[in-house]
């Protein structure tokens, strides 16, 4: 028989902290995060959580990979770069409908800005995926003409990811109105 390591035996308790995890920090944000208070709401014990995960930023950098943290589906294609760029960014704001959703993220925000292992992890997994989407929209409107030759696209992929982030940080919706003059600014006609 092989010997087990210890590390998520079991993948219903694994969910259920990592449920855990994302209900307390809605709540009660990352500064009051504590391994009692989601051991507590995950029925686990904290030998359980300090045994897979040794530190709280490591618990929340699985939660984040884990847990779809923000929308960063596949941009879609159509023949109008400016309204797949305006739908996808409409969708990425939407987190702000949800109030528990928004508070898991302003939460995520304080504690990448506070643990650099966090910091690299989230920009591993969820912004460069971004990041990706974007760049890959705008390069092919470049190659087919309907965005300049000239535009910069790591720059404007920047741009747009820096608005999201902004919204977030200071709680301001990324609304229509808003994503309406940041692709008309940005996003110049050949």
């Amino acid at each position: 028989m092989a010997k087990s390591t210890g590390r998520f035996r079991n993948e219903e308790t694994r969910l259920a902290i990592l449920n855990a995890t994302r209900t307390e920090l809605a709540s009660r944000g990352w500064d009051k995060l504590s391994f009692e208070r989601i051991a507590a709401v995950a029925a686990v014990s904290k030998q359980t959580l300090y045994r897979w995960w040794p530190t709280k930023a490591a618990l929340v950098s699985e939660m984040v990979t884990e847990g779809g943290i923000l929308p960063v589906g596949p941009v879609e294609v159509t023949n109008d770069v400016r309204q797949d760029i305006t739908a996808w960014m409409i969708a990425v704001g939407r987190v702000h409908e949800d109030p528990d959703a928004a508070a898991v993220l302003q939460a995520v925000v304080a504690a990448v800005a506070e643990d650099p292992d966090l910091s690299a992890k989230y920009d591993d997994r969820i912004t460069t995926v971004a990041r990706t989407r974007l760049a890959e929209r705008f390069q092919a409107a470049v190659d087919v003409g309907d965005l300049p030759r000239h535009l910069n696209v790591d720059v404007v992929t920047q741009v747009f990811l820096a608005m999201v982030l902004w919204c977030l940080v200071t709680r301001r919706p990324l609304d229509e109105a808003l994503i309406t003059d940041l692709v008309t600014i940005t996003l110049p006609r050949p």
